[in-house]
């Protein structure tokens, strides 16, 4: 990772630490373990990201940004950041603008953003870490997955991994797009 990486990290730190109290980002408690607790679990995606083709990210219900803040500072990915809540969707464009990052912050929910063409199927990585229980964000996630893409769930060290998933890290679920899921998820239930 670059200085200027883990320079960008620590600023956005700095600012989780100064809008959580008014925000409820994170949990009072992890304010002093942010780095560790929540930034370097988001980084651990960064070598699956690698082997990634070239192509756009999102990041569902990202919250406090996580994990797609971390991950967008330290790759050179375009990253969209899914979050329905004004006031953390705010948060989120306040970070965006500070660190000069490549990201847009989008104010939606998971299912309006499958029903947007210019959403729905088109990215590399679809992650989620704290969006729902793990079955219900890879069903949230896959309609945002282009063929040949992965969808990253964060599931708890202990947890199993969701149906059709294979657990490619403890803790980290992942499912990959082919064509013929995509089918799949396109026809009318």
């Amino acid at each position: 990772m670059t200085e200027r990486s883990r320079e960008a990290l620590l600023a956005y730190a700095g600012l989780v630490r100064a809008w959580a109290p008014r925000l409820d980002l994170i949990s009072p408690s992890d304010l002093e373990r942010f780095e560790q607790r929540h930034i370097h679990d988001s980084l651990r995606l960064l070598p699956l990201l690698r082997e990634l083709p070239e192509g756009p990210c999102i990041d569902v219900g990202s919250g406090a940004g996580l994990p797609g803040i971390p991950l967008a500072i330290a790759s050179d990915r375009h990253w969209r950041l899914l979050e329905p809540r004004k006031k953390r969707a705010g948060f989120l464009e306040e970070v965006v603008r500070e660190l000069g990052l490549d990201c847009e912050v989008l104010p939606l929910r998971a299912e309006d953003a499958a029903r947007d063409p210019g959403l729905a199927s088109t990215h590399v990585l679809a992650t989620a870490r704290a969006l729902a229980e793990p079955e219900e964000a890879v069903r949230l996630l896959g309609p945002l997955v282009a063929s040949g893409g992965l969808s990253a769930v964060f599931v708890g060290a202990n947890s199993a991994a969701p149906t059709g998933s294979e657990l490619w890290q403890p803790g980290i679920a992942i499912v990959r797009a082919s064509a013929a899921s995509e089918g799949k998820r396109s026809e009318p239930s």
